[in-house]
C-alpha cells in the first residue's frame, strides 16, 4: 500500500469516528459542547486504539476550570491532538491545537461570541500556527484555520469552516499542516506562548 492511500484509509478512520460522535449530537443524546468534545475525543481513541496505516494517536482534553487549572483559558483550544506516522518513506510527530465551538449552518454568531472565538483563536496562535476551530452541527462537522476566523467578520461559523473533518484529518496525517514543535498531546509539552506584541498605525507625514 502506498503512503498517500494508507493516509486516506486513516483520514477515513477518522472521519467515521467523528460523524458517530455527531449523530450523538444530531439524535439529543449529547447536548453540552464540552460533553461532545469528549464524545468526539473518546471515537478518536477507540478508533485509533490500534495502529491504522501506520499512524499513532494520542489526544487530551485540556481543563475548563475557572482559575489558574485553566488551561483553555491560558492558550484558547479545549483539545490537543497529537499523531505520529513512522513509514518507510514518511516519519513525523506533530500537534495542532483545537477550539470547539457548536453552531448550526446559517446560524449567526453574537458580536459577543465572535469576538471571545477571536480572542481564542489568538491565544492559540500565540502557541503555534498550527491551531484550529472545530464547528460542531448536527450530523456534521466542519473546520477551519484559527487564522482565518481570527481574521474573518463573517459570523456564519459553519460557512466560515470550509474544511468538511475527512480534509482536515488528511491533511493533519499526509503532514502539510501540524506543528512539530508540539511532541505529545500534554500541556507541559506546549512551547511557552508569545506575549509580545508590536503594533503601530496612523497616518505618517514626511518631515
Amino acid at each position: 500500500m502506498g503512503f498517500e492511500e494508507a493516509m486516506r484509509r486513516a483520514a477515513k478512520a477518522a472521519d467515521s469516528a467523528v460523524h458517530r460522535a455527531m449523530r450523538k449530537y444530531g439524535d439529543g443524546l449529547v447536548t453540552d459542547e464540552d460533553d461532545l468534545t469528549g464524545v468526539l475525543v473518546g471515537n478518536l481513541d477507540a478508533e485509533f486504539s490500534k495502529n491504522i496505516a501506520g499512524v499513532e494517536w494520542s489526544s487530551s482534553i485540556l481543563r475548563h476550570r475557572k482559575g489558574v487549572a485553566s488551561e483553555e483559558g491560558r492558550i484558547g483550544a479545549d483539545v490537543i491532538i497529537h499523531v505520529a506516522v513512522k513509514t518507510k518513506i514518511q516519519t513525523y510527530s506533530k500537534a495542532v491545537l483545537i477550539q470547539a465551538k457548536r453552531h448550526q449552518p446559517g446560524a449567526l454568531m453574537s458580536k459577543t461570541e465572535q469576538m471571545d472565538l477571536i480572542g481564542q483563536c489568538d491565544k492559540m496562535l500565540a502557541v503555534t500556527p498550527a491551531s484550529f476551530v472545530f464547528n460542531y452541527a448536527m450530523n456534521d462537522m466542519r473546520c477551519g484555520s484559527a487564522s482565518k476566523i481570527s481574521g474573518s467578520t463573517n459570523r456564519d461559523l459553519y460557512e466560515a469552516c470550509t474544511w468538511t473533518s475527512y480534509r482536515f484529518f488528511l491533511e493533519l496525517f499526509r503532514s502539510p499542516i501540524g506543528d512539530p514543535r508540539l511532541t505529545s498531546a500534554k500541556v507541559k509539552d506546549l512551547p511557552v506562548p508569545v506575549v509580545l506584541k508590536l503594533a503601530a498605525e496612523g497616518d505618517l507625514v514626511t518631515e
